[in-house]
């Protein structure tokens, strides 16, 4: 017997299936790049039986690939193409387990998807700061096995920030939980860290314990027009010096995404019929009410009387608002729309951006201009520096520059001391990446980690390390 039916014949049939038809849909990853195959799917409601799945799949030596949501981007959900893998789904598992108002935090099941997280959060009159395109549909296990960034981080840190406690089922199957009532608990060093941002490579998050705020009662958002690159991060370090502990976001665009935006998305109001080069959506925010407009306003006129930009729109109403966020956060669906692109997500001291852009055009002089975008959360020196296919290349040679693409943004952002990885992870397809720009004293010690925790390796094999 083989060792998948060992499984089917040791767990209950209401947690498995083995149907080709359901299964199909959980092997491919969402831009269609990557897919795998597997011969069953697993669906646990609870801890427990995620602890009875994987201590039958540690006995057997069975490895898992751990799902949510499946929205990341970096191949991590993605079984391998040989099909020895079984799947666990977390989907099920998306029951919000408490909220406690008095003590700002939130429990729940980590199948919970990211907006029923925001939803229950405001229920209870409070805030859960992730913000993400897909929050419909990304988990909240998903977003802490990824240490998942977005558009707020620059004021409420990443997805590690909000963390206050997790539960979580380790290879052997055995059950790690520190989700606790109390606040300090300082017995040395705290395990649960680890599995943030680990991929599901070295157990499965069950349940978490999450931060809140305050609800927002004052907010003030802007888009504005810039000439230069220079420009932005001159104008981020106005922002800062007049309204540092209010600003919640600063996104920037380029006209190259906004024509991506104009050509798909018809229905998308272009502020400034796109006449500039740069923009950058900023929004402000408190949990009171201050008047944050005539803030804005203040900052806005100091900007445009120094000629750091050049343009300013206000929304009116909550449509023009939607509308301005719109041309953000379609962006990434618009370039998918308009055909192949090679993807990058890094990191950079916001000092270096301008020259990073300079440079990195220089490098690739061979692809114009135009198939360039840069876009993404300047505040925290995120970029997502995508090259899209020039008109003139086929399929085939464009994949064959990949290699080359790669190579010279990462060497150059590992020459300014940024990092080939700041929001999405590892997953499958930055493994060369993860061991090229990591010191070796850094990736030895995570891989021996990989082994002391998971001596099967059973859990995600084939994702960050090879």
């Amino acid at each position: 017997m083989d060792k998948v039916n060992i499984l089917k014949k040791k767990l209950k049939s209401h947690l498995w299936t083995d149907k080709p038809e359901v299964i199909n849909s959980y092997l491919h990853e969402q831009r269609g790049n990557l897919s795998g195959k597997s011969r069953l799917l697993l669906k646990p409601k609870n801890t427990q039986d995620v602890s009875e799945i994987i201590k039958i799949c540690n006995k057997y030596k069975i490895s898992i690939i751990p799902q949510g949501g499946r929205t990341g981007l970096c191949g991590g959900t993605v079984p391998s193409k040989v099909g020895n893998e079984v799947l666990i789904t977390t989907e099920k598992m998306n029951k919000i387990i408490n909220v406690d108002e008095e003590n700002f935090n939130i429990v729940a099941q980590s199948g919970c998807s990211l907006i029923s997280i925001k939803n229950a959060a405001q229920k209870a009159e409070r805030f859960f700061p992730i913000t993400l395109p897909s929050q419909e549909s990304c988990t909240i296990g998903g977003n802490i096995s990824t240490n998942a960034g977005g558009s707020s981080v620059l004021k409420y840190g990443m997805t590690k920030d909000l963390v206050l406690g997790l539960e979580v089922v380790m290879p052997n199957g055995d059950i790690l939980n520190s989700i606790k009532e109390i606040k300090k608990d300082n017995r040395g060093f705290d395990p649960q860290t680890l599995h943030i941002g680990a991929e599901g490579t070295l157990g499965i998050i069950t349940a978490a314990k999450l931060k809140l705020f305050p609800t927002i009662k004052d907010k003030a958002m802007a888009i504005v027009a810039l000439r230069h690159i220079q420009d932005a991060v001159k104008f981020l370090a106005m922002v800062k010096d007049l309204c540092f502990e209010y600003l919640s976001s600063f996104e920037i665009n380029s006209n190259i995404g906004m024509e991506l935006i104009k050509k798909h998305f018809l229905d998308i109001s272009i502020p400034f019929e796109n006449k500039y080069s740069w923009y950058i959506i900023l929004e402000l925010s408190s949990n009171e009410k201050i008047f944050l407009e005539n803030k804005l306003d203040s900052i806005l006129e100091k900007a445009l009387l120094s000629k750091t930009i050049v343009d300013a729109i206000k929304p009116q109403n909550i449509k023009q608002y939607n509308n301005i966020w719109n041309t953000r956060e379609y962006l990434s669906q618009a370039q998918k729309i308009n055909g192949p692109s090679i993807k990058h997500d890094i990191s950079i001291p916001i000092k270096k951006i301008s020259y990073f852009l300079k440079e990195v055009e220089l490098r690739l002089s061979k692809i114009p201009k135009k198939n360039l975008l840069a876009f993404g959360h300047l505040a925290d020196g995120n970029l997502h520096f995508n090259v899209s296919k020039p008109i003139d290349v086929n399929k085939s040679n464009f994949k064959k520059l990949k290699t080359y693409v790669n190579k010279t943004i990462f060497d150059l952002v590992y020459d300014l001391g940024g990092s080939f990885s700041a929001e999405h992870g590892i997953g499958k397809i930055k493994i060369n990446e993860f061991k090229k720009y990591s010191s070796n004293e850094e990736f030895m010690l995570k891989k021996k980690l990989k082994k002391l925790i998971d001596p099967n390796n059973i859990m995600n094999p084939g994702k960050i390390f090879k």
